[in-house]
């Protein structure tokens, strides 16, 4: 061996002989403590993971659940009109229905979707970006929806702190889409309507009802009640002096896309 090498080699020798020590004394502990870490991170993981373990194998029994909702749908269609789905519509949802056994909501609109795509009625009316739209729904966005467009009347009222001048800002808003609907908080309705309004179901306008008293199913809720009452408070202090509450009437409206997501996806 050249003397470089034999020198480079007993240099490691002596490097390997006083890890050892420096390992004891000074890295053991570190890497006592980094191993349980590293030992605490999979159990962690795997801990998470353990409901998608169960889905992988619930899988097929969700596609056997699958199959007796799509039998309770169709039963009383005319076994003339089952027809095989069309892939495109059919796959995907099938595979999302599997995922959304847990909610009946969300699995409910799949297998109406499904439904509808087996009939030979009302296949044509099945477009496929009904899948892409349950997708983004959450149950409450289905339930909200479905409150929606069974209600004869849909008002919507907006809270404004009006400026003393017409300088500056103004009219502010303080409180936007107070509706009628009293099954969920006020935030949750909020996102729901800016979804659906996304997502082309509904549409909020600034049309107004001719009858006024139409927005007494608003002003009668709790919600505005509190509202109007916090707003009324803060103008009685010495810093809004001047300043006045507004407001401004509103409709939803569901769209085109939406009476069709409906037929299919809800009815």
């Amino acid at each position: 061996m050249p003397k470089g090498l034999d020198k480079l080699a007993e240099g490691v020798g002596e490097a390997v002989e006083a890890v050892p020590e420096l390992y004891d004394d000074v890295l053991k502990p570190t890497a006592q403590e980094s191993g349980k870490l590293l030992a605490l991170i999979p159990r962690t993981v795997n801990a998470a993971l353990v409901p998608l373990r169960k889905w992988i194998a619930n899988r097929e029994y969700n596609l056997d659940e699958t199959e007796k909702l799509l039998a309770e749908q169709l039963k009383n269609v005319s076994a003339d009109k089952i027809v095989t789905p069309e892939a495109y519509v059919a796959v995907p949802a099938i595979q999302a229905i599997s995922y959304s056994m847990d909610s009946k909501e969300l699995r409910e609109l799949y297998a109406n979707l499904l439904a509808k795509s087996m009939n030979s009625d009302t296949k044509d009316s099945v477009h496929p970006s009904f899948v892409e739209i349950i997708k983004q729904l959450s149950p409450t966005d289905a339930l909200v929806f479905s409150l929606i467009k069974k209600s004869a009347l849909r008002p919507l009222i907006d809270i404004f702190i009006k400026s003393p001048s017409s300088e500056g800002s103004g009219e502010r808003i303080f409180s936007k889409n107070i509706s009628w609907i009293s099954d969920f908080s006020y935030e949750q309705l909020a996102v729901s309507f800016s979804n659906l309004e996304r997502l082309n179901l509904i549409k909020i306008v600034d049309r107004i009802y001719v009858h006024k008293e139409n927005y007494q199913l608003v002003t009668n809720t709790p919600q505005y009640m509190a509202t109007k009452s916090t707003v009324q408070k803060m103008l009685a202090a010495p810093e809004f002096a001047g300043h006045t509450l507004s407001e401004k009437n509103k409709i939803i409206e569901i769209t085109d896309l939406g009476e069709l997501f409906y037929k299919i996806c809800v009815q």
